[in-house]
């Protein structure tokens, strides 16, 4: 009787809920359809040329450039859902550099308001990130 009553109250779920990671679980699956979500752009807009510090790259170093950012998204998504440690200091440097990467092409090529906000995004989740990272094992 006493297992049904703390099953039923809601803040024992969360806590559980919590716990247990399952938020950055979450987002590890977020990041592996961002990353196939990335893949699908790449494949549609062969000529894309992705900027990074406000330089395009071309040829081979370009098509390295564009697919490398899907195959990080899948090994960041790995890393989130089995909450391994790596993946957490992994994020950090993905975000620090992207971040920066997208502050030099802003200032190089002029501001860009879905440039700025996924920037602030990107902060504020990398915020949560850090809040989290005792999830991380």
């Amino acid at each position: 009787m006493q297992n049904h009553a703390v099953m039923a109250n809601p803040k024992h779920r969360h806590s559980r809920f919590w716990k247990n990671g399952w938020d950055i679980r979450i987002f590890g699956i977020l990041l592996v359809v961002a990353g196939m979500f990335d893949l699908v752009w790449i494949s549609a807009y062969p000529n894309y040329a992705l900027k990074v510090f406000g330089t395009t790259f071309e040829g081979l170093t370009g098509e390295f450039v564009k697919y490398q950012h899907p195959v990080i998204h899948w090994i960041l998504g790995y890393g989130f859902w089995r909450q391994r440690r790596w993946a957490f200091y992994g994020y950090l440097v993905y975000l620090g550099l992207g971040c920066l990467s997208e502050v030099v092409t802003q200032l190089i090529g002029g501001f860009h308001s879905t440039r700025t906000t996924m920037i602030v995004v990107s902060l504020v989740f990398g915020g949560y990130i850090v809040l989290r990272r005792s999830a991380f094992k």
